[in-house]
Parts: C-alpha cells; structure tokens; sequence
C-alpha cells in the first residue's frame, strides 16, 4: 500500500467520522425531545430520568450484535459515555461514591457507567454517602462490599427510616479490568426500582442471633423465596445478627412469602426486607 492509498482512506475515516458525528447530534435530539416529555408527563413533580432498564437492554443488544476489532468491552464504555452525556443533558446527576482511600477503584467504576464529565462526591464513610444521596446533592450513592467497619450501609437502608432508596444497580457491568479487586459495587438512587424481568434482589434478613446462617437459608427457601448467595454479614449488637442475601428474580418488598416466613418462625427472624436489586449482566 502506496502513501496514496493511505490518504484515501483516511479521507474515507473522515467521512465516517462526520456520518458518526451527524448521528450523535441527532441522537441528542432525540433524548432532549424525551426529557421535554418526561417533564411535561411528571408535571410538578420530578422526572425520571435514569432507566437503568432502558440502558441495559440498548447495551445488551449492542453487545450481542457487535463484530470487527474493536473490544466489546470498549464498545459498552463508548456507549456509557453516549449515554450518560444524553442523561445529563436532560438533567445532571451527580454521584456521591465510597472512596475511604485511594487506590479503591469505586469512583473508577463510577465514571465508567455514569460518565467521565459527571460530578463526582468522594466521601470518606457509607453514612456520609447515603447522607449525601438523602439530604445532600447526590442524585446517585456508590457503595461496595465490604464497606467501611463503622456502619453498614445495607443495614442502614432496610431501617425503616431510610427506606426512600434503594439499590438499582451492580457494578461493573462487564467485569471490574483491575478496577477494584473484584469487590462488588452497588448504585443507589431515590427511584422505585424497575423489574426487567431478568433481575436479582437484594434481601436484608435480621434474626433474634438464634437461628444459624444454614436454618435461615432452609427457612427461606422452604418458603418459597430463591435465595442463591449471602453477600454480607453484620451484627447490629451482641445478639442480633443481619444477612444481606442476593434473591434469583424479582421480589417485591411486599411479597406475601416474606411476612409468611416472619409469622411462622414466632420472633426468630425480626426482620426481612428488600432493598432493591439489579439487572442481570448481559455478557
């Protein structure tokens, strides 16, 4: 190949470059005409404006359909940058993360789903996190397991007080490059988490301290509720114990299963409680 090729496909390159250019600017559009609508739709009240649902079946079917050079790992966080600037535009986020240190690679994880120009918040503990995202100026919280060893973020949430949010996400999406040592990263917001019918619930569990780990999985399961992993442990005094369990499929918080299990065990188990959950990974 002569210097002559070389320069016509760069033209070719250009070209392409203004066909990719021309479809993002009206792929903008297209989200500005939607946040007009969801405003007018929300009337007073606020829009929503994340649909992690939404987001993760436009990325799933890009990820399915991909082919050429090009990673699909790098496809998705190309996408994330498209979207979360189309978000933005329609109304800014700004995301409080867990970074008691450097090094920990949430606000990373943070910035390759949410955007590399959207705020960020790094906060020191878990309560000043969900402060930020209660009373604050954080439209998302950004924790991970283990969490810090002064609270327990996912105990906090269940508390009746603080059940304004809830978990809508699990991060990273298509595995954590290094990110964070494999920890698992959870997105929290003030919107009712949205079934996708490809989810996984998180399910807080408290018991009186004298039911072992082991008796509450069977207990749970023989009422009917699919527990497939224990995520976290905490002991919120010198008796009680609290389990975080990760729940195959959508559970509502409602569900009738939950309270039949809590009248049966007479006391044993004082509280069970959905925090939220996420949408399955698509790789």
């Amino acid at each position: 190949m002569n210097q002559t090729d070389i320069e016509e496909l760069r033209r070719q390159i250009d070209a392409v470059d203004d066909q990719m250019h021309d479809l993002l600017m009206r792929r903008v559009s297209l989200a500005e005409q939607i946040g007009r609508a969801k405003n007018e739709q929300s009337g007073q009240g606020a829009a929503v404006v994340m649909r992690p649902k939404r987001e993760i079946e436009i990325m799933r079917r890009l990820w399915n359909r991909h082919k050429g050079g090009l990673e699909k790992h790098e496809l998705i966080r190309i996408w994330r940058e498209i979207i979360s600037a189309c978000v933005n535009i329609q109304a800014p986020l700004t995301v409080a993360v867990f970074m008691p240190e450097r090094g920990m690679g949430n606000i990373e994880i943070a910035r390759d789903y949410f955007g590399t120009y959207t705020p960020m918040l790094s906060c020191r503990s878990t309560s000043l996190v969900l402060k930020e995202l209660t009373q604050g100026e954080a439209d998302v919280a950004i924790l991970s397991l283990p969490d810090d060893k002064q609270t327990c973020w996912w105990y906090t949430v269940a508390q009746e007080y603080k059940r304004s949010v809830n978990v809508f996400l699990k991060l990273p999406l298509t595995g954590d490059r290094g990110r964070n040592d494999g920890r698992s990263v959870f997105a929290l917001s003030k919107q009712p988490f949205e079934e996708s019918g490809e989810d996984k619930m998180l399910l807080v569990a408290e018991t009186d301290g004298t039911l072992s780990l082991s008796t509450l999985d069977l207990l749970l399961k023989a009422g009917g509720i699919p527990i497939n992993a224990i995520c976290d442990s905490y002991m919120p005094d010198m008796m009680r114990k609290a389990y975080l369990f990760e729940v195959e499929g959508y559970l509502s918080d409602k569900d009738k299963r939950l309270n039949d299990v809590l009248e049966k065990e007479g006391g044993k188990i004082t509280m069970l409680r959905v925090i939220g959950g996420y949408t399955v990974a698509f790789f």
